[in-house]
């Protein structure tokens, strides 16, 4: 029997290698594959040494290869108040000292003044016309929920901005104070704006998250803001997000994402956080990041599918955390190469290299990195099919 057994194993295998692509007589196809991918991330900034965070960058590229980079950061070690910094990123990867441009100062905005996110237009605000508008997340210290502004600016490098008084995205509950979602939860309210210009002057896409008592998405606005003595603040639609996938694979829903567009190509692109989070410390932050895109008048619709195209995860970066990433654009929101954007991303270490019993946040480990992705078509000869 142990012979018969050995010669029947030798027999398939010849009847398997007959069946191969080896055989002359099987007619073969050369097709094209297309890869997208990212480059080795480069360091971009930290508050390095210091019980000091860095995150949530948003970056307007110049053509002559430096960038501005906007992003949250606290002003004092060790306390967790955020401020929006700026500096200018030079063509050699150095960089100008990070000065805080908006700080918490308003009744509305007295804590949190964050999620920078910076486009050129054309902005009238008490007979004044700005050239830039700065929109930011910000939140009541006497209270957990946050809300949308907008500041102004002539000029990028500006040491402060010109508030706009209100908020131009509230809360979607009307009453006083926080929304209660049973025991000690309360509803996260509306941030993390991301804004394209969609004229070249006052008009506005407007993508947020919203967090509430319906749960978490995203949604967006088209707004005029040509003049603030009369803004037109549009209406919110949720966004579709159809072709999301979470890590799982199942269909995911999204936040905190940033958006570029490029309108000859009708193309909206977008680069989010991949659910579910993680379980161990810190459990509030994604692992990875994706870039995705999609017809940009079927995403004005509310209709059509995203699809993705790459990820950024530690394989990649290194890092267990990679989180409140960015897109690289033009001082309008647009992007010309829609398929190779550079993502900036926030990197972050985990339990038990950093603990929060002990006083060594996660926070102390958030730096800026970049990467650029590329597109990458190769021919691969197969068995025709």
């Amino acid at each position: 029997m142990k012979h018969i057994r050995i010669f029947s194993l030798f027999a398939v295998l010849l009847a398997l290698t007959a069946c191969g692509g080896t055989d002359p007589d099987v007619p073969e196809e050369t097709i094209e594959v297309t890869d997208y991918v990212f480059s080795k991330p480069s360091f971009v900034f930290g508050f390095s040494g210091q019980k000091r965070y860095s995150y949530c960058p948003s970056v307007i590229a110049n053509a002559d290869g430096t960038s501005h980079v906007y992003f949250c950061g606290n002003p004092n070690q060790g306390t967790m108040v955020d401020n929006i910094y700026h500096i200018v990123e030079n063509a050699n990867g150095t960089h100008t000292t990070a000065v805080s441009v908006l700080q918490p100062s308003l009744s509305w905005d007295s804590h949190h003044t964050c999620d920078p996110s910076v486009i050129e237009g054309s902005f009238k605000m008490d007979g004044t016309t700005y050239k830039y508008a700065l929109f930011f997340l910000s939140n009541p210290k006497e209270y957990y929920y946050n809300e949308i502004g907008v500041a102004f600016s002539n000029d990028l490098e500006a040491a402060s901005w010109v508030k706009y008084p209100q908020q131009i995205v509230k809360k979607t509950w009307p009453d006083e104070g926080d929304q209660s979602l049973g025991g000690n939860s309360k509803s996260w309210g509306v941030g993390q704006p991301s804004a394209v210009s969609l004229d070249k002057g006052g008009k506005v896409l407007l993508v947020y998250t919203i967090g509430d008592a319906s749960g978490t998405r995203l949604a967006y606005r088209q707004m005029d803001l040509s003049d603030m003595s009369n803004p037109e603040l549009g209406i919110a639609r949720d966004m579709n997000a159809a072709g999301l996938d979470n890590l799982n694979g199942a269909s995911d829903y999204t936040c905190n994402s940033d958006f570029a567009i490029s309108p000859d190509d009708n193309k909206i692109i977008m680069v989010r956080p991949v659910q579910p989070h993680p379980s161990a410390y810190p459990a509030y932050i994604p692992v990875a990041q994706e870039v995705d895109y999609m017809d940009l008048d079927s995403f004005l619709s509310g209709i059509g599918r995203w699809t993705a195209l790459a990820r950024i995860d530690e394989t990649l970066s290194g890092f267990p955390r990679n989180h409140n990433a960015g897109l690289s654009r033009d001082s309008f929101g647009h992007v010309k190469d829609w398929e190779t954007p550079t993502v900036y991303f926030t990197v972050s270490k985990q339990a038990p290299d950093v603990n929060a019993s002990t006083g060594n946040h996660a926070e102390w480990t958030y730096h800026i990195y970049k990467t650029k992705l590329s597109k990458r078509v190769r021919t691969v000869t197969r068995p025709k099919t």
